[in-house]
């Protein structure tokens, strides 16, 4: 892959906000702006009604933080619009109190745990032998009504209109590419209510992370000429008590800023590699089982290496 400003390598993170307060996720901002890596960060418009905890765009001083971010280049995609059950009055309301706050609507949906309206999830979120699988271990039962025009809780055509970005399968490896190579694409069976949808590569933890850009997958990734879009939780433990970024995480993500990559958030990426494509408006089903079954033997992987 060729990347702009003859770069050798494409990194990016997407933080998502679940108990994200300033307090536990403002030194790694400040970290990765003095580094000139400029990331994604998710945001709920309003506080979470259900087990989650963190800030939202209501909470004027979080607010205040995440527009800075903004300012400073950083994007602010939605994690829907809150954690919890919200129905579709609320949501619309939502995404146009985001676009009031931060003066654009959001190009990035990320579907939060079990909020009944997340897009195209559940058994929906899977074809082939993968959704048969997931239906009978969770069974046939819809929980997500995201693209339910009958439900309280759709707002499909509003994503249609405007989320460009939808983010689907989390993989353990490094290179992000290697795992999804057509990202950003098109699915036809989720096409009426979405548009585009990309994978990640998976540092929910700090120790997750820290191990997913070692020196050695660093180096990996810089000679293969690849990409990576970390999906994280910048308030699961990179952050202690006293303010103080975890050392490791510093350590390896200033090595990482002096190698020759470029470091923009995660639609800028995504918007390039559409500007590089040449293969079909949608992927294939057999392309997107793929997919499915990789990402699944994945999770196998790390319930056992990681315990979760």
């Amino acid at each position: 892959m060729l990347w702009p400003d003859n770069k050798k390598f494409a990194f990016t993170i997407i933080d998502d906000t679940d108990n994200s307060y300033v307090e536990n996720v403002k030194p790694i901002y400040d970290l990765l702006y003095t580094l000139k890596m400029r990331t994604t960060k998710t945001c709920w418009v309003y506080p979470p009604r259900d087990s989650f905890t963190g800030h939202s765009l209501s909470n004027e001083g979080y607010r205040n933080f995440v527009l800075d971010l903004a300012k400073k280049g950083f994007e602010l995609a939605l994690h829907n619009v809150g954690s919890g059950a919200f129905n579709r009055e609320e949501i619309l309301r939502g995404i146009e109190l985001f676009k009031d706050f931060t003066g654009d609507y959001p190009l990035m949906q990320i579907n939060h745990a079990n909020n009944p309206d997340n897009l195209y999830w559940g058994s929906e979120r899977y074809t082939g032998f993968t959704k048969f699988l997931i239906k009978i271990i969770y069974g046939n039962k819809r929980s997500y009504y995201g693209s339910d025009i009958n439900s309280p809780y759709f707002w499909g055509d509003v994503s249609k209109n405007h989320i460009k970005y939808i983010r689907n399968h989390t993989f353990n490896g490094i290179n992000t590419l290697n795992y999804d190579p057509q990202m950003p694409y098109r699915a036809k069976k989720k096409n009426e209510f979405s548009n585009y949808w990309f994978s990640s590569s998976d540092g929910h933890t700090v120790e997750e992370f820290n191990n997913l850009i070692s020196s050695k997958n660093v180096n990996e990734l810089v000679a293969s000429g690849g990409l990576c879009i970390v999906y994280t939780h910048f308030a699961s433990g990179f952050v202690n008590g006293n303010g103080v970024v975890d050392c490791t995480f510093e350590m390896q993500l200033r090595n990482l800023s002096q190698k020759e990559g470029w470091f923009v958030p995660a639609s800028e990426i995504l918007d390039y590699l559409l500007t590089q494509k040449k293969e079909p408006e949608f992927v294939s089903q057999f392309y997107q089982a793929c997919l499915d079954v990789r990402w699944m033997f994945d999770r196998v992987f790390k319930k056992i290496k990681m315990g979760r």
